[in-house]
């Protein structure tokens, strides 16, 4: 039986998120004056700096193209990074970009995730199951088997329910933190002083690990622990069972 190509998930980070943000705050410095010597244009021109933020943009949508082509589904992870490098990168072009967008711009993801999360909950495809109950990590379809058996799937979609909360509740940390941060570190306007406002955001990415990250990766975990617990409870299956790994090692 032909088995379904998994994504590599280091490869999905450094594509969507690890590309995009080394070029939006290292891209002047390293491709600045080549591009600008290349276009016969300062390298502090706009042209320069929109020609850097098609090439953050383009690593997230070229891997999610890539991506679709082998596995058939929409990547998540490609739209969400696209979107965040065309804000960040956009916000110090375009005409009129303020810190407080940027600000703004950095709670708006976390917080829509938030609202997405808690409102896919009730239909055909919940983002827990993008996040935590992901079919490319657990078998789904046996673990779903074995909860009608014993008749636990009312429990276990209770389980998730909870999970979904935990998950919201750490996008909802990420919103104000993630605002708070952005106004206390970026205040260099980026009409005034480009290079100024590049290097605070790379102070606030810096800050935003051990400040933002973290927790929400401890919080992350703790709901990943609760799921596999109530998948063992409810279905009797371990998590060696439970992953995908363990069916392609044993087929």
């Amino acid at each position: 039986m032909k088995t379904e190509q998994r994504e590599n998930l280091f490869v999905n980070l450094i594509f969507n998120l690890g590309l995009p943000i080394l070029i939006l705050r290292k891209g002047d410095d390293w491709f600045g004056e080549i591009l600008g010597a290349w276009m016969s244009l300062s390298p502090e021109s706009t042209e320069v700096s929109s020609c850097l933020l098609a090439l953050a943009v383009f690593f997230p949508v070229s891997y999610g193209i890539y991506d679709f082509s082998n596995r058939k589904k929409y990547n998540f992870m490609s739209i969400l990074g696209a979107i965040s490098a065309l804000l960040t990168g956009g916000i110090g072009l375009i005409p009129g970009g303020t810190v407080h967008m940027f600000a703004i711009k950095e709670a708006a993801l976390p917080g829509a995730l938030a609202i997405l999360t808690l409102f896919t909950l009730k239909t055909k495809k919940p983002l827990v199951k993008i996040f935590l109950y992901n079919p490319d990590l657990f078998q789904v379809d046996k673990i779903e088997k074995l909860l009608e058996a014993q008749g636990t799937k009312k429990s276990f979609n209770r389980l998730l329910v909870i999970c979904t909360w935990l998950l919201a509740g750490t996008f909802v940390f990420s919103t104000v933190v993630n605002y708070l941060l952005a106004r206390l570190i970026v205040v260099t306007e980026p009409f005034s002083d480009k290079n100024a406002f590049n290097d605070e955001i790379g102070t606030m990415m810096t800050w935003s690990f051990p400040v933002i990250s973290l927790p929400c990766m401890v919080a992350t975990a703790y709901a990943f622990w609760l799921l596999t617990r109530g998948i063992k409870r409810m279905t009797g299956l371990n998590l060696e069972e439970a992953i995908i790994q363990s069916s392609r090692q044993n087929s």
